[in-house]
């Protein structure tokens, strides 16, 4: 399969329909959204096919019961969980799952924390629903990024009501320890707040021990949403399906209340290439993590040696590693002039309000169109600093 993964070519993108590779010209390098630019595994590409040509009408309600069993059976195998049927609502978008998890737990005008930077999608939903985010900037070193404690601490009003946490952490790739996220859990219940955390990447993980935050205690089950699904670890985003999991059944009817009817059943397909990721894609997974792995240590060591001055930490899950170009004249528009000389990654600044100079690039591509794209910010880079010397 790695010769499948090497051989693809920036001509082979562009002539995907997604938007990761057409919403920039082709003068461009598109190394932002986070969706690999891999074919999907064959297993679920039949399951697809079979399922399209087979029965296409309304869904079970309340999802596929193979599904859900194969949720659960992953979940136990893989971080201890153990979950029912019950607990789980299967949604057709973890985005707007977001937005209907913070307005299920709190009011407009409520404060919000959640630590940055942070997938952009955590200060949308919490802006676009009307309540107050309050932003705990994590601590970074060359070491890796660290919880702030002390300044959690200090966020906390009367007004305070919820935690969003992203767990393995997006974009800063940590995979927090058990004793952070015990740490974390004593706060959350000091002062009695609620908890959404989005555990998407939880599989694209490089030998370090996921823990469910939720699972840390049976208090912290009755307080938390868990987001999950197969989109990130099986390149399915456009799919959409994904669960929304809580032992406490009064929270999850509040999550349906919000959308008062509107939720939709589970596309039939979608549900498909569900199970099959789970119980027939273990060997495409394992290849993939190990090509992205490689990935990842490719590009430390291109830049470690080629440009020393971008500073970014050890990264121990996801496909995307945040980069510091503060140590450039150029890194408030660090964004803009990579942009113009050829390479869209994403905005540091879209992840929290503290993080102008930074830039995050989706590396799960293959090892020619990544060294294409460490060629070019190598070339921006030297460029913007002969202008600046001369």
């Amino acid at each position: 399969m790695k010769e499948i993964f090497d051989a693809i070519t920036t001509a082979d993108c562009r002539t995907y329909p997604g938007s990761k590779w057409q919403t920039h010209p082709e003068s461009v390098l598109p190394l932002w959204v986070a969706d690999m630019d891999f074919p999907i595994a064959r297993e679920i590409q039949q399951a697809i096919q079979e399922r399209a040509a087979g029965f296409v009408g309304y869904p079970q309600h309340g999802g596929d019961p193979q599904v859900l069993l194969a949720l659960q059976e992953r979940l136990k195998s893989r971080f201890d969980w153990d979950i029912s049927a019950r607990d789980v609502l299967t949604v057709p978008s973890l985005g707007r799952a977001l937005h209907t998890c913070i307005a299920a737990l709190s009011e407009p005008g409520e404060g919000v924390i959640t630590q940055t930077p942070v997938y952009h999608r955590f200060l949308i939903g919490i802006r676009e629903t009307g309540r107050v985010a309050l932003e705990s900037p994590m601590l970074f070193s060359p070491a890796g990024w660290e919880l702030d404690f002390e300044q959690l601490e200090s966020l906390v009003t009367p007004q305070t009501r919820v935690l969003m946490l992203c767990n393995p952490q997006n974009p800063t790739g940590r995979v927090f320890s058990r004793l952070e996220l015990e740490k974390l859990a004593e706060f959350v219940l000091n002062h009695d707040l609620l908890v959404i955390s989005d555990e998407l990447h939880a599989d694209v993980n490089y030998g370090h021990q996921h823990t469910v935050f939720a699972s840390l205690s049976p208090e912290l089950e009755q307080r938390t949403f868990t987001l999950y699904g197969p989109g990130k670890t099986f390149n399915l985003a456009g799919l959409g399906l994904g669960f929304v999991i809580c032992k406490n059944p009064a929270l999850l009817d509040k999550f349906k209340q919000v959308l008062l009817g509107t939720l939709p059943e589970p596309n039939v397909l979608s549900s498909a290439a569900a199970l099959a990721a789970y119980t027939q894609a273990e060997v495409w997974e394992k290849e993939v993590l190990a090509y992205l792995q490689a990935n990842r240590d490719h590009l430390a060591a291109r830049l470690q040696k080629e440009l020393p001055e971008v500073q970014f930490a050890p990264l121990e899950a996801t496909y995307t590693q945040l980069l510091n170009f503060r140590n450039y004249s150029f890194a408030p528009e660090a964004q803009k002039v990579l942009l113009q000389g050829g390479l869209a990654l994403n905005e540091g600044s879209s992840f929290g309000k503290d993080f102008w100079g930074y830039a995050r690039i989706n590396f799960a591509t293959s090892r020619q169109i990544l060294d294409q794209a460490i060629d070019r910010m190598v070339q921006i880079v030297q460029a913007r600093q002969e202008t600046v010397s001369s």
